[in-house]
């Protein structure tokens, strides 16, 4: 791998926006002696790349999309305004893809950095798969059907993939099983004849048919309502089931138990108390539940101590990344159940992959017919792969023939499904909104469509003119009201964000209690995409700390009665996790305390232990709740001691990721200009989306119309193989003899 080092040093100052880890990639593994001089210049150039991908979530490179390109392409200022125009034009014809090369330097130094010409798509497989004869870099990297991956990701893509086909086999219930499940299907769901379909009794009944299954669904469409009803179907199988509920963050958390908890209550009545009772209630934390320490990879349970359960529930799943993924199904027993619930459409996780979106896409990406015409020279190189897609019978919601029966059998009264032997049937999308409607569906589903034209269009459709929520937000004297308002930017002054602080957050200093100051502070929460400048996290938490500082009644060191605190960072001394949100107040003697939402473990329950332990040790929910009704565990709160406090920020604003897993009443999502090309590339319209879909009443969106529009049209595409490796794994199980399955 020897190579001149004035030349390789002069090829890595020409590549611009590249880090130090990238250039380590690039410099160990790029110059082989297998290639080349000029081809290792590309092939150098190409992992520096993948690299740099890698770092911004996707787990590979779709070389036919970097074939004919220039990478880390340094644009100058006068360049500027045709890559704007351009970048318009591109977003405004529907096509979705990820950039191509890091955010252009907008600020002109002493000569533009050329970048490296990748070569087009024939030639660039050449060297591609030229280099990888090498033994060192074969080891590391690995081209499959189009893609260029670094082995990990690419093994983590096919261990996921070969566990989801084999838990998404279809297993039909015993007799036994199938006639409690008949039984018990009248009392959690209708049962009159009708001609439409009920998704949320689909999800139900093909989740019980298969170890692995997805309920997707946007806001509203019924995600709780589906997950009680099917674990009151799962204990009916079997009471003895050791169920377990999940989720990426604390916060996530606190809000599955929280919203399993409310439901519950909504079948009191229905249902004899003892099996509502004996429903489990409390989630914990992916990280705690796998024993993953913070800075660590390694975790407690795995593959060679796995976890005592026969089934996860993992909630708010568009959080969970593909290594994270990976430890799952490592972590859980062949017999257990997985199943994984969320909206695909919400932000992806902050670290590497797009599990949930892969999980559900349809858009499996054939390359291998297209690489050997290429070779042959008969593909244009400025085609594109397709990234995504949806299948007619998918969308219509088809199944296999023996899964057609099964639900047929549970649900008689509802449409048959359509056939569809090549459907993945551990896909469950709820359809029918059940808590979001009239504006705020139809503004969320413009979002989803990306029609920023029909977003702001809806948000201008007001019924009745004469309603108080229908005058523009500037106009009002409450500018929190129901459904969907835009407030131009350039209308907004300081003054008046000012008035929005006091109306959003004195009432939490006027709270009686703790459990009064923390319910009020989930009423409103204002989100940004940013955390620095004025419209950023931090500088409209100074902004309203200004606005709110004449009502703080009592101080002790940083902390003052009413601040509203989220924990930055896992503890597990503390049993806080990234993300909770508690309040500073003061205890009954006037000391004070941080207070949180009471979890699990300080009452009593325990998270699944790994298959060695006692099973003594994992408490029922019946136990749980002896002498205590869920409503008093509902309101249940813990105090720590100020100087035990872990790493934290006041959270009056918070960025839209660090809102995933949460819901308010009332939602103020500011979308500043952003003030860089640099930050225009990073504003999408997941951001909006999710933003938005926290907003359980109304949504005060502080944006200009272009702004807006901009990142409604924009998606932030992540490439990854998943969903293309599940289909490869389903098509070999479907061509597999009925002896090997």
């Amino acid at each position: 791998m020897n190579y001149n080092q004035d030349s390789v040093s002069s090829f890595f100052d020409n590549l611009f926006g590249i880090e130090a880890i990238d250039k380590f990639v690039a410099k160990e593994f790029g110059f082989v002696d297998e290639l080349e001089q000029e081809d290792r210049l590309i092939w150098a150039g190409v992992l520096a790349y993948l690299s740099y991908m890698q770092r911004n979530g996707h787990s590979c490179i779709y070389l036919k999309e970097i074939a004919g390109t220039t990478l880390f392409k340094e644009v100058v200022a006068e360049q500027e305004a045709v890559l704007a125009t351009e970048t318009n034009e591109h977003n405004s014809s529907g096509t979705v893809g990820a950039s191509k090369s890091p955010v252009e330097q907008t600020e002109q130094e002493k000569a533009p950095k050329a970048g490296v010409d990748v070569p087009q798509l024939t030639s660039l497989l050449r060297i591609v798969k030229s280099a990888l004869v090498n033994e060192q870099v074969a080891q590391l990297f690995v081209y499959s059907n189009g893609k260029l991956y670094s082995r990990r990701y690419y093994e983590f893509e096919q261990e996921v993939a070969s566990n989801v086909v084999k838990r998404a086999a279809l297993t039909p219930l015993s007799d036994d099983a199938s006639e409690k499940v008949k039984q018990l299907w009248p009392a959690i769901f209708p049962t009159e004849i009708t001609d439409q379909q009920d998704w949320q009794q689909i999800a139900v009944a093909k989740s019980l048919m298969q170890r692995f299954c997805v309920i997707n669904g946007g806001p509203g469409t019924g995600k709780t309502y589906t997950v009680l009803r099917l674990l009151l179907a799962l204990q009916a199988c079997d009471e003895n089931l050791k169920i377990v509920l999940a989720a990426p963050t604390g916060k996530a958390q606190q809000r599955m138990t929280e919203s399993i908890m409310n439901s519950i209550d909504g079948l009191r009545g229905k249902l004899d108390d003892t099996v509502l009772n004996n429903v489990p209630t409390d989630a914990v934390t992916l990280h705690r539940l796998l024993g993953l320490r913070e800075h660590g990879v390694s975790t407690k349970f795995n593959q060679h101590n796995q976890l005592a359960a026969d089934v996860l529930i993992v909630d708010e799943a568009s959080m969970v990344d593909l290594a994270l993924m990976t430890r799952i199904v490592r972590a859980l027993p062949d017999h257990a159940r997985l199943y994984f619930i969320g909206d695909a459409d919400q932000l992806p996780a902050v670290e590497l992959g797009n599990v949930l979106e892969q999980l559900v896409s349809d858009g499996a990406t054939s390359f291998g017919a297209n690489e050997n015409a290429a070779l042959n020279g008969t593909v244009s190189v400025h085609s594109s792969l397709s990234l995504g897609g949806h299948d007619n019978a998918l969308s219509l919601g088809g199944v296999p023939s023996l899964m057609r029966q099964h639900i047929a059998t549970l649900c008689p009264h509802l449409p048959l499904l359509p056939v569809n032997e090549r459907a993945k049937s551990y896909v469950a999308t709820l359809q029918a909104p059940q808590r979001f409607k009239g504006q705020v569906a139809k503004v969320a589903t413009a979002i989803q469509r990306g029609d920023a034209s029909g977003a702001l269009a809806a948000i201008n459709d007001r019924a009745d003119a004469n309603d108080e929520s229908a005058k523009p937000a500037s106009s009002i004297a409450s500018r929190l009201q129901p459904g969907v308002h835009l407030w131009p930017e350039h209308q907004v002054s300081g003054r008046d964000l000012h008035q929005l602080a006091k109306e959003s957050f004195l009432p939490i200093f006027d709270a009686g209690s703790a459990e009064e100051a923390l319910n009020r502070l989930n009423v409103v929460r204002w989100l940004t995409p940013v955390r620095k400048g004025a419209m950023g996290v931090e500088g409209l938490n100074t902004l309203v700390f200004d606005a709110i500082k004449h009502k703080i009644r009592k101080r002790e060191g940083h902390f003052y009665q009413g601040q509203p605190i989220m924990i930055v960072k896992n503890h597990h001394p503390q049993r806080l996790s990234n993300g909770e949100v508690g309040v500073i107040w003061p205890d009954n003697k006037g000391k004070l305390y941080a207070w949180f939402y009471q979890d699990s473990q300080a009452t009593g329950q325990k998270a699944p232990l790994g298959s060695g332990d006692s099973g003594d040790e994992l408490l029922s929910q019946k136990q749980l709740n002896q002498g205590q009704t869920q409503q008093e565990q509902k309101q249940a709160l813990r105090s720590i001691s100020l100087s035990r406090v872990p790493q934290f920020e006041t959270v009056y604003a918070m960025t839209i990721h660090k809102s995933q897993g949460s819901e308010f009443n009332q939602v103020v999502l500011i979308l500043p200009k952003p003030d860089s090309d640099k930050a225009a590339n990073l504003f999408h319209r997941g951001l909006v989306y999710t933003g938005l879909t926290r907003a359980k009443d109304g949504c005060l969106i502080i944006s200009d119309n272009a702004t807006f529009s901009h990142m409604v049209q924009r998606v932030d595409k992540r490439y990854s193989g998943l969903s293309e490796a599940i289909s490869h794994h389903l098509e070999d199980n479907s061509y597999a003899s009925p002896e090997t399955k």
